[in-house]
């Protein structure tokens, strides 16, 4: 094993993590540019450092180790915030910049929140790159400690003390009837809530919403006749039925400029669970993303 930090060559860690993510020699010589007989060599010299073979070939891969799948992330997380020091040395122009930034966002959260930042993003830094990406929950500290994601949109997540997370507050459920509709005309109460059928917009493929969490406590339930993935998907079956669909008000004010609607007043209390931004500690520092968390602060705060 490593036994001082002093003697060991650190570009040994960028090897290392290639060869863990690319599964071979010859694709890791490829991503970090180098020859096959570098990375061989590299290879080696971390068996010896580590007193393991690190990686086995297992067909036409190389398989790490238990050994390597124990340092894995903490080399991921290191050579990451080695990344943010350096970047923090150097001052951030966004009118200059072509800098991507991979944001996390879940399909449900993406719309309008996306939409407006990259509005408000372009302004400031129109050379720039935003991609939103998915991402599961379990694998958020690893996305943002690898890079994968830059920040990322979500829910309250149990603590960690590896990330940082700001709160961006909460919004209201609106409840969407088409225009016409027989039994809603402006507004709606409860019995007529719970005597209609509704459509859900979900990525899940099942589990109660927060609705139908908020009548549980009440001991009431509602019929949910439809299931869909998108709320685009829910909002044009509601065009041409009875049913009714509840979303956040910021989303629906996004559909409802381009297909008109009634928006109503959701007759039952919903505790807002509210929404947050998040990022790696190691990339506090970044004066980059420092820029862009401010803007998804100022930005996403306003339509919450």
């Amino acid at each position: 094993m490593m036994r001082r930090l002093a003697r060991f060559d650190l570009n040994l860690l960028q090897v290392f993590d290639a060869i863990y993510v690319k599964g071979g020699v010859s694709a890791a010589a490829r991503h970090l540019n180098l020859s096959q007989p570098a990375i061989s060599h590299s290879l080696t010299k971390l068996r010896d450092a580590f007193d393991d073979p690190l990686f086995v070939r297992q067909g036409n891969r190389l398989v790490p180790t238990p050994a390597a799948r124990a340092i894995a992330g903490p080399v991921r997380e290191a050579l990451r915030g080695l990344d943010a020091a350096l970047d923090a040395a150097v001052f951030f122009d966004p009118a200059q910049s072509t800098r991507e930034f991979r944001i996390g966002v879940r399909l449900s959260g993406e719309m309008p929140r996306f939409s407006s930042l990259v509005a408000r993003v372009r302004s400031e830094a129109p050379h720039v790159a935003l991609a939103s990406v998915t991402f599961r929950r379990r694998d958020l500290v690893m996305a943002l400690a690898n890079a994968d994601l830059d920040l990322a949109l979500d829910v309250s997540l149990p603590a960690n003390d590896r990330l940082s997370r700001h709160y961006l507050g909460t919004e209201p459920l609106v409840v969407v009837a088409r225009q016409g509709h027989p039994r809603v005309d402006g507004a709606i109460d409860l019995d007529t809530y719970l005597a209609l059928d509704h459509v859900v917009a979900t990525a899940r493929p099942y589990g109660p919403g927060i609705e139908d969490m908020a009548l549980d406590r009440m001991g009431r339930t509602r019929r949910v006749a439809v299931r869909c993935q998108h709320a685009i998907t829910a909002w044009q079956i509601i065009a041409t039925s009875d049913m009714l669909f509840a979303l956040p008000r910021s989303h629906a004010a996004v559909l409802d400029a381009v297909w008109p609607m009634q928006l109503v007043e959701l007759p039952l209390p919903i505790e807002p669970g509210g929404s947050y931004l998040y990022w790696h500690q190691a990339a506090e520092a970044d004066p980059g993303l420092a820029w862009l968390r401010a803007i998804i602060v100022d930005e996403l705060t306003r339509i919450a």
